[in-house]
């Protein structure tokens, strides 16, 4: 995190995507550089016997002391060169090395290349074909392995080739240039060489073995039908074939077909359930209306799997996103089977969905077309057929922003007619009883004594899951509740970690693969299985730049001493400072933004996390003197600000920053943006007095955790909303859902007088 990657480093870094490119190597190996010059591209035809040329060149003189991942790189670069008996024969011993070991990444490569090496065997001993040679194959080295780890080599298969066709092109790139590489990057071009290369030859046959491995390792029920009361909810089911007697069951409440995982549910040992919220059958189909009926539907379908002969009677609900939600649905009406819900990034309709600090997004009418109505937008909405789902979505925000249309009619705009859900949320601005009926209440909190696990990231994952934990915690101060944060965004947290993040390269202690912790705590829940050590406390964050993880019994503590910097209003021109004290008084900082001037509306928003140079677009900037040691900070960021508006609302963005010795920046959580006429009491709406100086609390909805380096400095930049992608805010007074362009008149304005600060709580004692 404070080191400024060159552009080896960063590629070096694309080639571990996915945990398959790079293993383990020497000091020495560094030393050996090999000629080289890439093809065009990965499908350039000359590129298979270059990479065939580079491996022979590499396995007369590569070593390593560690004997497996020697066996390990030596089979891939033995499987590249062409000598498949001996990297079958490599790969042989490495598995036999590895029994009674963790099933972890080597003894996965140990079976992916097993499988491939011994197919090409067969292929060239001219016996059979490709396919029927690699169908062998697979069935030899799969079928012994138990559920779980068979469940793993078919997870790392299915890994597209796509995925490794970038990282490839952009090493070609790189050496193209230079001519020659390093051992430890010609080792690693070979590995992601043989991913990408053998990825093409039989990611057409897996349907079909995964199909016949399946289908003897497990029972698979596609279409139940369970009755709730008015209705009935269809779900799937898949239980391990072989096992005796009844189960726990894992259950994930959804309206996405793509979220079932019922069968790594059955891998470990569980019956995984996957029901569909009211209206949604399994192949996606039927319009939901979400939130409605989830509590009670959910509910019902945890006590119908408790009455069935496969069921031990205990259930435990998992989900990301809305199904994290629906998982807090279900046990706020406590169940009596419901043992434990574990989430990840739990969606919290009315505080980060379908708006986020009470501003709508336009992002709610899609997820609404593609998720509720379960319907893709007609590339002809837009008028471009050829253009993708993401860059139909783009044009028509832009066409939203360019307009002179109330946010009434953003469902008219966006997809060409009125919707009924979408004008029900727009209805509800404020977190009133419509969304309050959707969440535990405090009595329902408080009944809630199971234990729960929820999974967060900084960077946009975290304010539902931080709602729940705060909550629960607040009314129930002896809950069971785990809490883990780190580095992640919405995918991140979901998918699993890349090497690199939006620009931004993660602490190596930070690569978890969080779907597997989970299993982890549901094994410690239902099996008995030790706790997993990164969940030792009720709060488990990651530290960014320390790279270590911290536990703690609260997120925020009254002992950490808080770091308070106020925003220097005395000085003109930007960056203004940010003072360990208020500056004397007089004097302000000033913004004004145009909310009726569209022409930027070409100019993308950047979404990196790590940058050169700071965004200046509708904001204003405030930096600290170095810090003179290193510092650790955690929690969400709060302040005051002391200001004078124009208008009697505005929608402000706030982003705080480390400002590296080297100038580099780093984003230290999402952007927040809040409405500042419901800054801290998001069921009231309290407008600002135009014209006159006031104060203004609020509190970030976000999280972070990080150690800045002595030298750094802290940036927070200040802006107002003036985006195509979100409800804009003109100041009038009236519902915001009404105004247009015409009520922006003149430019907004606001001055930021010498009270304002903001403060975070540090790592140390006060």
């Amino acid at each position: 995190m404070r080191r400024k990657e060159s552009t080896v480093s960063r590629v070096r870094r694309a080639l571990m995507r996915l945990g398959v490119a790079l293993p383990a190597l020497p000091s020495w190996a560094w030393a050996a550089d090999f000629g080289f010059r890439p093809p065009r591209d990965p499908e350039d035809a000359a590129a298979e016997g270059l990479m065939r040329d580079l491996a022979e060149r590499i396995l007369p003189v590569y070593q390593d002391a560690d004997k497996d991942a020697f066996l390990a790189n030596v089979t891939a670069l033995q499987i590249v060169s062409g000598a498949y008996r001996a990297a079958q024969d490599s790969s042989r011993s490495l598995r036999e090395r590895r029994k009674g070991k963790p099933f972890d990444v080597l003894a996965e490569r140990a079976t992916l290349d097993g499988i491939y090496a011994g197919a090409r065997m067969l292929e060239a001993q001219g016996r059979v074909g490709f396919a029927e040679a690699y169908a062998r194959s697979f069935d030899e080295l799969v079928s012994p392995l138990d559920n779980a780890q068979a469940q793993a080599v078919m997870a790392r298969l299915e890994i597209p080739a796509a995925a490794f066709r970038e990282p490839l092109r952009q090493a070609f790139d790189l050496w193209r240039a230079k001519g020659s590489l390093p051992e430890a990057e010609a080792l690693a071009l070979v590995r992601t060489w043989l991913s990408y290369q053998s990825r093409r030859s039989f990611s057409g046959l897996l349907p079909e073995l995964f199909a016949a491995q399946n289908g003897g390792r497990y029972v698979a029920q596609a279409d139940i039908r369970i009755p709730v009361r008015g209705g009935v909810i269809h779900a799937s089911m898949v239980r391990p074939g072989r096992a005796e007697g009844a189960l726990p069951a894992l259950l994930r409440f959804t309206l996405d077909p793509t979220e079932d995982d019922a069968r790594r549910s059955a891998a470990r040992g569980y019956v995984g359930i996957t029901a569909y919220v009211r209206g949604r059958t399994p192949d996606g189909k039927g319009a939901v209306w979400p939130f409605v009926r989830d509590s009670e539907d959910a509910a019902a379908v945890v006590d119908w799997i408790a009455r069935q002969a496969w069921s031990d009677g205990r259930v435990v609900m998992l989900g990301e996103g809305y199904s994290g939600y629906a998982a807090w649905a279900a046990a706020r009406r406590r169940p009596a089977a419901l043992k434990a819900i574990a989430t990840i990034a739990p969606m919290a309709p009315g505080i980060d969905f379908p708006m986020a600090g009470q501003i709508f997004r336009n992002a709610m009418v899609r997820w609404a077309q593609e998720h509720a109505l379960a319907e893709p937008l007609h590339a002809s909405t837009n008028g471009d057929a050829d253009a993708g789902p993401d860059a139909v979505w783009q044009a028509l925000d832009a066409r939203w922003y360019r307009g002179n249309r109330p946010y009434w009619d953003i469902d008219r705009v966006l997809l060409g007619k009125r919707s009924r859900l979408i004008r029900t949320w727009l209805t509800h601005p404020s977190h009133d009883r419509y969304w309050q009926k959707f969440l535990p209440s405090a009595d329902q909190f408080a009944r809630i004594d199971i234990p729960v696990l929820s999974f967060a990231g900084y960077f946009g994952a975290d304010a539902g899951a931080l709602h729940f934990h705060r909550e629960h915690l607040r009314n129930r101060p002896q809950a069971d509740t785990t809490l883990l944060l780190g580095p992640y965004d919405a995918s991140s947290i979901r998918r699993g970690m890349a090497t690199t993040l939006r620009g931004y390269t993660p602490d190596p202690v930070a690569h978890v693969d969080l779907p597997e912790l989970r299993y982890q705590w549901i094994d410690h829940i239902l099996k008995g299985a030790n706790k997993p050590a990164l969940l030792a406390d009720r709060v488990n964050y990651q530290v960014m730049g320390a790279d270590q993880w911290r536990h703690a019994p609260l997120l925020e503590a009254p002992e950490r001493a808080p770091l308070r910097l106020y925003l220097d209003t005395s000085a003109r021109g930007e960056p203004h400072r940010l003072l360990p004290a208020p500056a004397e008084e007089g004097g302000n900082a000033r913004l004004s933004v145009d909310l009726a001037d569209r022409r930027d509306v070409r100019t993308p928003w950047p979404d990196a996390l790590r940058m050169k140079q700071l965004p200046a677009r509708n904001s204003i900037s405030f930096v600290s003197d170095p810090l003179p040691e290193g510092t650790e900070i955690i929690g969400s960021l709060r302040g005051v600000f002391d200001i004078t508006p124009s208008r009697q609302d505005v929608d402000f963005s706030v982003s705080l920053y480390e400002q590296t010795a080297s100038g580099e920046c780093q984003l230290l959580f999402d952007p927040y943006d809040f409405r500042a006429s419901y800054a801290g009491h998001r069921v009231r709406r309290r407008l600002l007095r135009a014209g006159e100086r006031q104060l203004l609390a609020f509190t970030v909805e976000r999280v972070t955790a990080c150690r800045l380096a002595a030298g750094s400095r802290l940036v927070l930049v200040v802006g107002i909303n003036k985006r195509p992608d979100r409800q804009i805010d003109y100041g009038s007074g009236k519902d915001v859902n009404s105004e247009t362009i015409t009520d922006a008149k003149w430019p907004l304005r606001v001055r930021w007088h010498a009270r304002s600060y903001v403060e975070i709580q540090t790592g140390k004692s006060s």
